[in-house]
């Protein structure tokens, strides 16, 4: 059907552009692109001239290019939708187009993208102005390339574009997936992947029509929608049809999908009453699986890791076997079933049922050796801690956490191996949930309509009698509203923080091991119930080297333990934050992640008109210094107490307009540089206009007063401003340069 209205465009800040994208704007090759209709209905994106925003840009024609700052005034004057970047055959940079993997519901991408981020996870990656794909830029310099592979995955159309050493217009949004990539990397190896990728899903495509035209196992599933098949692997085969046939076939099916082994065993495995149900209770299903996907010429895509790269010819296609030749490894009797062929000369073992299960070292195991939430972090089932200093963001980071598992975007430079729901259990700061949770999916999750979190604020007692009954029946109850929306499993349950949620029954329990760990057995048991990950959020003592607050079984007892670091100040304030990898069971451990809290306003405001303001984490750069995250942070907005932030910030606001429209040069008495000063009166006449005050003419009058006083004092005790008498007139001056014209001045 023909859709008239014109979309939505999805961009970030164009006047600042994330950091990485510095080597583009300094070369004069950009045009602007608005939304353009077709005959079709469909619309398209094609660049038009900077200076002439009627005409057509052209990818070989120099004349018709700009430098950036032409181009985002021709977008910021409203001539144009968005910026376009003309990449030519002589740049050293290369690019992927990844269309139609991106939910615009949900935020979610697609898995086989994720793989591609996850193949180019150090350098840039943003959504497109549609929102609806990701483009990914980095450094090149192989031949070269513009190649489009358009294929189906799981009955979706998508489309991979290549770009190396070639003319093309591609937009740029600065809709950053990473703020913390600050810089272009190589992307040669990616490109040799990709093009792998590519023949490899052919191949696979072609291998899907071979098998279901005869590949010993008569693939029944094919004639199966897609979704008749998911119901299958949940609940077994259709009544009258043989199993083994279709588990057979099923098999096919996902491995046409490009899946590999490790990934349709761990999707089989969560469904113990569907399709692979008696293989699993016989610990048969990874053998059985692996021999059915050896009959689709099952193979592995190159993709091998830092310096683990190949890029390997696809296989040629097995020759169907002919009619009068049984199938390899196959029984020759077509009417044995599939089922009974293995346990033929096998017995197997005996388990007494009063014994938990005895393993032994090459005995098949359907189990995934490791399946992950956050690969290489977090493991998709498990417990542990999120612990930090007071006032280091360590709830920021538990919300940031759960926008990039609600959207699928990688966290810290690790992919996200299971997109999710999330739960809260907020016994503190439960007033503050809500204005943190819109916070972080405006400035993290494209403004998404709903996310799929959900939060109680009040919780059981963790060592009360109980507990976990109590806790798994509220998580399924959140879980069942997570799937009725979203379709998502509850992957992820934050308790915050354990302090006021374990109910110590006297003083000192806190610190007794025996009690410590009873509180993390309650983590775990409701872990394992669920198959989830439960991470508590937690203090850290006086003691910071000892970390966790009371006993050491806590951190000893955990999968993971995450610690939000910084300096902390006499005033308070917190420099240098960063979270630390303290323990980790299946990673590396001892990692350091540099971050700052900035500062958003709601869109609404509060009773007086003031600005509803809380914190979002930015990740930095790896090894970041100190003096660079806290040149990023405003630190007027550092005052503890809401109703003095509120206060120093309009302070801020008044001073600066002063400053800019009747400021003064004059030097510092009595003998120091000439600064620009403004007259306190004209600050504080200013100030005590824009503060809303109620009550008779002189409460009013006293509480201005007291704002102001204490603003100002507030600021000079921070050495953001300095006062002095310069005759008979008091002048107020800065001390330091705001953060952003400090910015300004650099850029």
């Amino acid at each position: 059907m023909e859709n008239n209205a014109k979309p939505i465009t999805h961009q970030g800040n164009l006047a600042k552009l994330p950091k990485a994208l510095a080597p583009l704007i300094a070369r004069p090759q950009w045009a602007v692109w608005r939304w353009t209709q077709k005959p079709d209905g469909s619309w398209q994106k094609p660049p038009f001239v900077a200076i002439q925003p009627e005409c057509h840009a052209s990818t070989s024609d120099r004349a018709t290019w700009a430098d950036y700052n032409t181009a985002l005034a021709t977008v910021q004057a409203g001539h144009a939708d968005g910026l376009s970047y003309i990449l030519t055959q002589d740049d050293p940079f290369g690019a992927f187009d990844l269309d139609h993997c991106r939910c615009l519901v949900t935020c979610s991408i697609d898995i086989w993208a994720q793989n591609y981020l996850q193949a180019a996870v150090n350098t840039y990656q943003e959504i497109t102005p549609s929102g609806e794909g990701v483009r990914i830029w980095g450094l090149a310099d192989g031949d070269p390339l513009n190649r489009k592979l358009t294929l189906k995955i799981n009955n979706k159309n998508i489309a991979v574009e290549l770009f190396r050493r070639t003319n093309k217009a591609l937009t740029v949004t600065g809709y950053t997936l990473d703020p913390a990539i600050r810089e272009l990397q190589n992307v040669d190896k990616v490109f040799a992947w990709a093009s792998v990728w590519g023949e490899r899903r052919k191949a696979a495509a072609a291998q899907e029509k071979v098998a279901s035209k005869g590949n010993g196992f008569d693939s029944p599933g094919y004639r199966y929608s897609i979704d008749e098949i998911e119901q299958f692997v949940r609940e077994g085969a259709p009544a009258g049809t043989n199993r083994s046939d279709v588990f057979h076939a099923i098999i096919g099916h996902y491995v046409g999908c490009g899946w590999d082994l490790k990934r349709i065993l761990a999707h089989l495995e969560q469904h113990p009453e569907g399709i692979g149900s008696r293989y699993l209770a016989e610990g048969r299903l990874g053998n059985e699986s692996a021999r059915s996907a050896g009959k689709y010429a099952q193979t592995e895509l190159p993709l091998g890791g830092n310096g683990g790269w190949t890029a390997k010819a696809p296989p040629e296609p097995e020759e169907p076997p002919r009619p009068d030749q049984p199938p390899e490894d196959e029984p020759e009797d077509p009417e044995l079933d599939d089922d009974h062929d293995d346990d033929l000369g096998e017995e197997l073992p005996k388990h007494d049922p009063n014994l938990p299960r005895l393993y032994a070292h090459g005995d098949p195991d359907p189990r995934p050796i490791t399946s992950w939430l956050i690969k290489g972090l977090i493991p998709a089932v498990g417990h542990g801690l999120l612990s930090g200093q007071w006032g280091a963001g360590k709830t920021f980071a538990f919300f940031d956490l759960a926008a990039s598992l609600s959207t699928g975007q990688p966290w810290l430079g690790h992919v996200v191996k299971r997109q999710c729901g999330m739960l809260l259990i907020a016994a503190e700061g439960a007033d503050e949930v809500r204005l943190r949770l819109d916070a972080v999916v405006r400035e993290k999750c494209g403004n998404m309509t709903r996310m799929p979190f959900r939060w109680y604020e009040t919780a059981p007692l963790l060592l009360q009698k109980g507990a976990v009954k109590t806790l798994i029946v509220m998580a399924r109850q959140a879980e069942a509203s997570l799937q009725a929306e979203f379709g998502l499993p509850l992957g992820l349950i934050g308790i915050d923080t354990i302090a006021a949620c374990a109910g110590y029954g006297r003083a000192g329990d806190e610190y007794d091991n025996a009690v410590g760990q009873a509180v993390m057995n309650v983590l775990k048991a409701v872990a394992q119930e669920l198959g989830c990950f439960v991470l508590g959020i937690d203090h850290f003592g006086k003691n910071l080297e000892a970390g966790t607050r009371g006993a050491s079984s806590k951190e000893s007892s955990g999968d993971l333990v995450l610690a939000c670091l910084g300096n902390k100040e006499l005033s308070g304030s917190v420099t240098n934050t960063r979270l630390a990898v303290r323990k980790n069971r299946s990673g590396r451990q001892g990692q350091e992640f540099p971050f700052v809290l900035r500062m958003v306003e709601a869109p609404e405001k509060d009773e007086d008109g003031d600005p509803i303001t809380t914190m979002v984490i930015d990740w930095l750069p790896a090894g970041a210094a100190a003096a660079e995250a806290q040149s990023e942070l405003d630190i007027w907005a550092q005052p503890r107490r809401q109703d003095q932030r509120t206060a120093v910030l309009r302070l801020k606001r008044v001073l600066m307009t002063i400053l800019a429209g009747q400021g003064v040069d004059l030097p510092i008495p009595p003998d120091g540089p000439t600064v620009r000063m403004v007259d306190q009166e004209l600050v504080r006449k200013d100030f005590y206009a824009s503060t809303p005050a109620e009550g008779t003419s002189k409460q009013k009058r006293q509480f201005r007063y007291a704002q102001f006083k204490r603003a100002l004092d507030w600021a000079e005790q921070e050495q953001l401003i300095a006062i002095g008498e310069i005759g008979d007139i008091t002048y107020i001056w800065l001390t330091r340069p705001d953060p952003e014209d400090a910015e300004e001045e650099q850029g």
